[in-house]
């Protein structure tokens, strides 16, 4: 399913993102996203499905707009 594939593509992105700011670990970038424990961020990372509420979600913690989790940003400059 291609919107999975970008969803896990960027929820990847987005973990590294908040590793590089000194949050490491799923419970404290759980607790950062919102919504969701360390497991769950856990299984997302491992492949689980990511429901549009938590995509929905990452986006707006990470100020990204609607629709960002569904996308591949390979020539973003936020991703840099």
């Amino acid at each position: 399913m291609p919107i999975q594939h970008a969803r896990h593509v960027n929820l990847r992105a987005v973990l590294t993102q908040l590793q590089r700011e000194g949050l490491a670990g799923y419970e404290e970038q759980a607790q950062h996203l919102g919504t969701i424990s360390g497991p769950q961020l856990a299984a997302m990372d491992q492949g689980a499905p990511i429901e549009a509420s938590f995509a929905a979600q990452v986006e707006w913690a990470l100020h990204r707009r609607r629709g960002w989790m569904d996308e591949l940003h390979g020539d973003d400059p936020l991703e840099a």
